[in-house]
């Protein structure tokens, strides 16, 4: 669980006596917050605050803890603050979903190309996202569909793919590599939805490393999907690759990097 993240959660629902209020003021929807309050709950083994007719009120309980978390919350912008004297400035902290790895180098290129230094992280979407929100990263493409609550998250993009080993297609009885499903479960069950309606059975083999996909493949083991870069055919009947583009909230972007810029540039390095 992450303490501060579920105390930020409390502060806001103390200072506005209001769940709808509060989840607005975070830049969220309201169910993850009310989530985010049982959890912290459950682990204080606590009530924080009554719900009833009238509303939202705080508990003596939560009142006594509500300094102490303002306190922890004010000591963790100061350690932010501390960090960033000590942090790169023109480093661009960007996360990469696994599942685009065909197309990593071009991604990551097109961004080191505007002359900033580009720190990258390959990861599940449901991890860059908690990294984003949590201020670890600038920006990310995420697989899509997914949850994207408090991040700012552009227009899907649509990645045409290959079958490879070359000439494989939907109709292969081999089951397709694909990396874990808990890397983002939507996007995960669409796809597997997609290939049926190709005629494939479903069936799929999930491996969190794109050399150990790569290996089932050439072992004639499994099929994958291959992102096509810019240029390259792509089959008709391949399922194509939605990708979304996120960055943290204005309000919480970093004031050294110009996240409308990188965005453009990753948008414009996967649009086909």
């Amino acid at each position: 669980m992450d303490l501060l993240r579920h105390l930020h959660f409390f502060a806001a629902v103390a200072d506005t006596r209001h769940f709808g209020d509060a989840a607005r003021d975070l830049g969220m929807t309201q169910p993850p917050l009310s989530q985010g309050i049982q959890r912290l709950e459950m682990r204080l083994g606590i009530r924080l605050f009554d719900r009833d007719a009238r509303g939202v009120r705080i508990t003596p309980a939560g009142q006594s803890l509500l300094p102490h978390a303002r306190e922890l919350l004010r000591l963790e912008c100061e350690f932010d603050d501390l960090a960033a004297g000590f942090a790169v400035p023109t480093q661009i902290r960007l996360g990469l979903a696994g599942d685009i790895d065909d197309l990593i180098d071009d991604v990551v290129g097109a961004l080191a190309s505007t002359g900033q230094q580009v720190a990258p992280t390959v990861a599940g979407s449901v991890e860059l996202v908690d990294l984003l929100r949590d201020g670890a990263l600038d920006v990310a493409v995420l697989r899509h569909p997914g949850i994207v609550d408090g991040l700012e998250a552009g227009p899907v993009l649509v990645v045409p793919t290959r079958w490879e080993p070359s000439g494989a297609n939907g109709m292969s009885s081999l089951p397709v590599a694909v990396p874990p499903r808990h890397h983002q479960p939507p996007a995960h069950d669409q796809l597997v939805d997609a290939l049926r309606r190709t005629g494939h059975s479903g069936s799929v083999v999930e491996a969190h490393d794109i050399a150990q996909r790569r290996a089932m493949t050439a072992a004639r083991n499994t099929v994958r999907l291959a992102a096509v870069a810019a240029g390259a055919s792509a089959d008709v009947d391949a399922p194509p690759l939605r990708l979304r583009i996120a960055t943290p909230l204005p309000k919480n972007q970093r004031s050294d990097i110009d996240h409308p810029v990188a965005v453009a540039v990753l948008t414009a390095a996967l649009a086909r």
